[in-house]
């Protein structure tokens, strides 16, 4: 096997194992099912093109994670939208699943994501309301505050506090589970 046909077929067992973290990490980016798949295509054939380049196989879901980021944020302002995360929640993102891969087995992010959902059906309404709005049905925060008749400081402290509590959750969750 050569080299290059090597690094593809490690390429194809990375990329069909992260998947459905991909998409995991891209919901939670762009809260836009369509837009993900199409920002998840292009990583992916980012990945193709540049998996040379990854020197360590572990390396691989953050390696992803950054080309989905950086794909994620320029769709985004291609389509003149709002990139709803802000740096600090991206990092606390980042570290969030990065504990997730090193307490658990990346074969578990379907069921990882499904905490998240269970989690967000925990929120008070006042807060899954908001979710529900900006995450999605793709509302703005200032559209959010009109239609709610609320203050755009309201709405905009109300989905940091989702945020939050949705990862406090699932960290307290991870925590509890058995190894």
């Amino acid at each position: 096997m050569s080299d290059k046909s090597h690094s593809l077929h490690i390429f194809e067992v990375l990329a069909k194992q992260h998947e459905p973290m991909l998409m995991a990490y891209l919901l939670s980016l762009v809260a836009d099912h369509k837009l993900a798949e199409d920002v998840a295509q292009q990583t992916l054939l980012i990945a193709y093109r540049k998996i040379d380049s990854l020197k360590d196989p572990h390396a691989f879901p953050a390696w992803l994670r950054g080309i989905a980021r950086l794909e994620a944020l320029s769709a985004m302002r291609r389509q003149g939208r709002e990139f709803p995360v802000d740096p600090e929640t991206l990092q606390q993102m980042d570290e969030t699943y990065r504990r997730f891969e090193e307490a658990q087995p990346t074969n578990t992010w379907e069921e990882r994501f499904s905490l998240v959902e269970e989690c967000y059906r925990r929120l008070p309404d006042t807060l899954q309301t908001v979710c529900r709005l900006h995450y999605f049905e793709d509302r703005k925060a200032w559209e959010i505050a009109e239609t709610l008749t609320l203050n755009l400081n309201a709405v905009l402290k109300r989905l940091e506090r989702a945020r939050v509590a949705i990862r406090d959750c699932v960290q307290a969750k991870i925590a509890d589970e058995p190894n």
